[in-house]
Parts: C-alpha cells; sequence; structure tokens
C-alpha cells in the first residue's frame, strides 16, 4: 500500500470518524455521553489495578424497564457514526439499552490501534467491557442478568475474552455479575483462547484478509462441542467490515480491502436479533 504509516491513519480515520456531512444526520434514537470506570485489575498477589475513567454512548428504549442491554465494543479505528447509528436504533427498537463503549476518547494518544504494535491496546480493553457491565447493572433501568457483548474486529476479540470461564474472576470489586451471551463480528480468532462459557455467535468474510475465516473455523474446530453452543456464519464474497455501511465503495487500509456487503450485514443483523433474543429474554 503506498504512503507512509501517518498518511494511511489519516486515511483511516477520515473514513471512520463522523466528520462532515455525516455528522449531520438526525439520530433516530438519541445518544447520550456517559462516563464511568473501566474495572479494576486483580492481580494474583491480590492486590487491585484502579480502572481508568472511560466514555460511551448510552440510548435506551422508552419507559421504566428493566430492559436487557448489549455492550458495543468498536475495532481497531472507534466507531463510525453511521454504525453507531444503525446498531443503536435496531437494538433500542427491540427493547435493549445500548451502551457503546468508546475506548480511546479519554486516552491521550490513542487514536487508532489497527497496527500489530498497537494490539496491546487489548489489555486495557478487557476492563472496560467490565466496566461497562457495571455501569449497566447500576442503571435501574437495566436488568443486570440479562446483558451481552456485541464486539467488532478488535472489540470482536474482547467479545469473545469476556466470554471465557471464569474471565470476570480476574477484576474487581468482586461480583457475581458476568455477560450472558457474546456476539462477534470478524474477530481475529487466531488469538482467542479458550472455549467461550456462554453462548457466542461469530460472524466473519469468506474473503476476509484482516481476521482470516479459516482461522475461525480452525479455532472452532479445536474447541470441541462440549459447553453452550458456539455458532460460525461465514459469508462467501464478503470481506472484512462487511457490516460497516460508510465503506461503500470498499477501500485498502492497512494492506487489507474494506468493503460493506448489504446483504450480508442484512443477514448477520436478522441472526443476531434472533440471538440476542433467545438468549436475554
Amino acid at each position: 500500500m503506498p504512503g507512509t504509516v501517518a498518511s494511511r491513519a489519516a486515511a483511516l480515520l477520515m473514513l471512520w470518524s463522523g466528520v462532515g456531512a455525516l455528522m449531520a444526520d438526525a439520530w433516530a434514537t438519541p445518544l447520550q455521553r456517559v462516563e464511568f470506570e473501566s474495572a479494576s485489575q486483580r492481580l494474583v498477589s491480590g492486590t487491585l489495578i484502579p480502572g481508568e475513567r472511560i466514555q460511551g454512548d448510552l440510548a435506551k428504549p422508552d419507559g421504566a424497564g428493566p430492559f436487557p442491554a448489549v455492550v458495543g465494543l468498536h475495532g481497531c479505528a472507534g466507531m463510525h457514526d453511521t454504525t453507531k447509528q444503525k446498531l443503536t436504533d435496531e437494538l433500542v427498537a427491540r427493547g435493549y439499552v445500548v451502551l457503546l463503549v468508546d475506548s480511546y476518547a479519554t486516552r491521550l494518544g490513542t487514536d487508532h490501534a489497527c497496527t500489530s504494535s498497537a494490539f496491546a491496546t487489548f489489555v486495557r480493553r478487557r476492563p472496560d467491557a467490565y466496566g461497562a457491565l457495571v455501569f449497566l447493572a447500576g442503571q435501574t433501568f437495566v436488568d443486570p442478568r440479562r446483558v451481552a457483548a456485541v464486539g467488532f474486529s478488535a472489540g470482536a476479540r474482547v467479545a469473545l475474552s469476556v466470554a471465557e470461564p471464569n474471565s470476570f474472576e480476574l477484576f474487581g470489586p468482586p461480583s457475581n455479575l458476568q455477560f450472558r451471551a457474546a456476539a462477534a463480528f470478524y474477530p481475529p480468532c487466531q488469538q482467542a483462547m479458550a472455549r467461550p462459557e456462554i453462548p457466542t455467535l461469530i460472524f466473519t468474510g469468506a474473503l476476509d484478509d484482516w481476521t482470516p475465516a479459516a482461522d475461525c473455523s480452525g479455532k472452532i474446530a479445536s474447541w470441541g462441542n462440549d459447553g453452550p453452543p458456539v455458532e460460525l456464519v461465514v459469508y462467501p464474497g464478503a470481506y472484512h467490515g462487511f457490516y460497516y455501511p460508510h465503506l461503500k465503495p470498499g477501500t485498502t487500509l492497512f494492506g487489507h480491502w474494506l468493503e460493506y456487503d448489504g446483504e450480508a450485514a442484512g443477514n448477520a443483523s436478522q441472526r443476531l436479533h434472533r440471538f440476542l433474543d433467545r438468549h436475554l429474554n
């Protein structure tokens, strides 16, 4: 790919940010900017490392609830406004509270984490997901027993991690809170560890050259069939980022082809809704 890393990062951020005319689009569902703490991390010695203040966008259905909820986890470059609107509008209309975690806004110097060295941010983002769960559990309009994690790309890696057995025990404060289900859009499955202990749904594209579908197929095969259901949906002809409406036409970023696929995105939305309805209601 031509150009420097800096120029590629700039192009990436222009594509994924909500600047220009897209910012003028009216939100069908209002989003409230909220701030909360990522979860403290518990060391082997028992010492807790305090969490950091992070932000997110919160939306809820009309009424007092309590409602089931979804924690949304963005990809390596954040979440574009069109994806926020699509995901929030669809889920709130179906009766879900939505909290879209922003792992970058309060962390100076972090604009994206799309280079190989930047994947270390995963270590910091995992506590963000648990902090979001704790925050939602403190809201009177949320049922803390019915919360799912839905992640995209690098955020999908976080979603798979919170589905691992006993994962919450590494974080504080002590609690019996846990995610009820997890969905992952084009995750880097090669980095996934233990088999999920909660129902998990994985979406990927057959032509994805950034987080290959074959890695997910191989990982799931290695996990075996014991435990809650883990379903993999592979879309023929789909590339990385197939869910993102702003990636039309497609583009090359960091040497990988990203492209929106309306048919795959529509089918994935339907499957996601059925999955959430089945496990959170």
